[in-house]
């Protein structure tokens, strides 16, 4: 059988190592952290249904806090917007490092090899291939070869960012892309206090992004994030506006404190070449709004798994792994795209826009709702209606414009991806996917 290598335990490749273990193909994860140390110190949503999806048992609903709701206030906290949650056993909150305890153990069950503490480096390259990878073990370089190389190693992955050019998958996500997110769970000076809201503050303190504030039980989960970049700043002022509405926000820092980088655009347009695949955050698999992106992530390695499943003498050609990104596309990547163009919209604004918008409810329920990838009600009709509305600020209407046209092309992106590999085809397709 095959040897696979993942690069990196995120939660779609650790999906994948699963499902191809369990196939009976040599797979070995190679991960720059320390095993206790794998994965964010916080909670994040997952739906039991990813696991139902990928073949995988479900962890103890124990470890699952309920759904929750949601309030949108706009920059003056004059407009609120409310978002109610499904409140069932099969979606909630899990602890991040505990997720990735439980996917290690089902890997390990299944025959994964881990490699913990060893950073990845780098793609081994051949001239119409990937071959490898190059890890850093005992403080030297060592290259492990491999049939497959999965990426699972993030936004800024060495592995992508070392592909030649000529296997045309793009080597960066590029920071206008990113949202840059400092998460802090602190200590709650009034126990008695409990809301349990995710309470979403947007442009907050004037900067352009999102922050929010949760009421925990035992704490208080502080998240304040920017489009393109963050500084201390800016963090200083989030937290001491959070203080001045929230006084049981206490000093002390519990867990968190740092910064990470989360992509917020489409799905890259290329994701695969002959022995290499990426998934998760090093492929874009994010919820362009909201950053969410355990699902999606553990769903396509999943259909990974799945859509090499025949290959039987190691040969994980381009036109074999193009089942894959098609595939993902279809089914999950596709919707996303218009959500893409939305954040990409609001990036570009001032905390006075967002006011405007929210106060004449052209940014109503429906809109954030799209952060779900939910279209319901979008058409020529809802686009024209939207942009008469913005005309008062006839300067947002070119960039509104162009945001909103993507719904029109949506259709044709969906139905031309081709089915089987062509570089032709995949051209066009490519075109059209990039100019939304």
């Amino acid at each position: 059988m095959s040897r696979i290598v993942v690069a990196g335990a995120g939660h779609g490749g650790l999906t994948a190592a699963y499902n191809l273990a369990k196939a009976g193909h040599s797979v070995e994860v190679f991960e720059k952290n320390a095993e206790e140390n794998t994965g964010h110190e916080w909670t994040d949503g997952v739906s039991m249904f990813s696991f139902d999806k990928v073949g995988m048992p479900r962890p103890d609903l124990s470890l699952l806090a309920p759904n929750k709701d949601m309030v949108f206030y706009n920059p003056k906290k004059t407009v609120t917007l409310e978002l109610e949650y499904p409140k069932t056993p099969d979606f909630g909150f899990i602890e991040r490092r505990e997720l990735i305890k439980f996917l290690v153990s089902q890997c390990r069950q299944a025959g994964v090899v881990f490699h913990f503490e060893t950073p990845v480096l780098s793609a081994v390259c051949g001239e119409q291939r990937v071959r490898g990878i190059k890890i850093e073990s005992e403080n030297k370089q060592k290259t492990v070869f491999a049939d497959l190389v999965i990426d699972a190693a993030g936004m800024d992955s060495p592995v992508r960012k070392s592909l030649p050019e000529r296997f045309g998958i793009p080597n960066e996500i590029p920071d206008k892309d990113a949202f840059f997110v400092y998460r802090g769970l602190y200590q709650k000076t009034d126990d008695s206090y409990f809301d349990p809201r995710y309470k979403v503050y947007f442009f907050h303190c004037g900067h352009p992004g999102m922050d929010w504030m949760i009421t925990e039980e035992d704490c208080m989960d502080v998240l304040i994030g920017q489009f393109g970049g963050i500084g201390e700043k800016e963090i200083e002022e989030g937290l001491a506006d959070f203080r001045e509405e929230y006084p049981y926000l206490g000093d002390k820092l519990l867990r968190g404190g740092y910064v990470s980088k989360i992509p917020l655009t489409r799905t890259l347009p290329k994701m695969v070449c002959s022995g290499y695949a990426a998934v998760g955050d090093s492929a874009g698999m994010t919820v362009p709004l909201n950053g969410c992106g355990i699902d999606l992530s553990m769903r396509a390695g999943g259909i990974l798994a799945r859509a090499v499943s025949g290959v039987t003498d190691g040969d994980y050609n381009e036109r074999v792994l193009w089942r894959y990104q098609t595939l993902y596309c279809i089914i999950h990547g596709n919707s996303l795209v218009i959500v893409s163009a939305l954040r990409a919209f609001l990036s570009t604004l001032k905390a006075r826009n967002i006011d405007f918008l929210m106060e004449k409810e052209i940014l109503s329920q429906a809109e954030i709702g799209m952060a779900n990838g939910s279209m319901s009600g979008v058409d020529f009709f809802y686009i024209m209606k939207k942009l008469k509305a913005i005309l008062p600020q006839a300067y947002l209407v070119p960039a509104a414009a162009k945001a909103l046209r993507g719904v029109i092309k949506l259709k044709k992106i969906s139905t031309c991806i081709p089915g089987e590999f062509s570089e032709k085809k995949l051209s066009a397709w490519r075109k059209i996917y990039e100019s939304i």
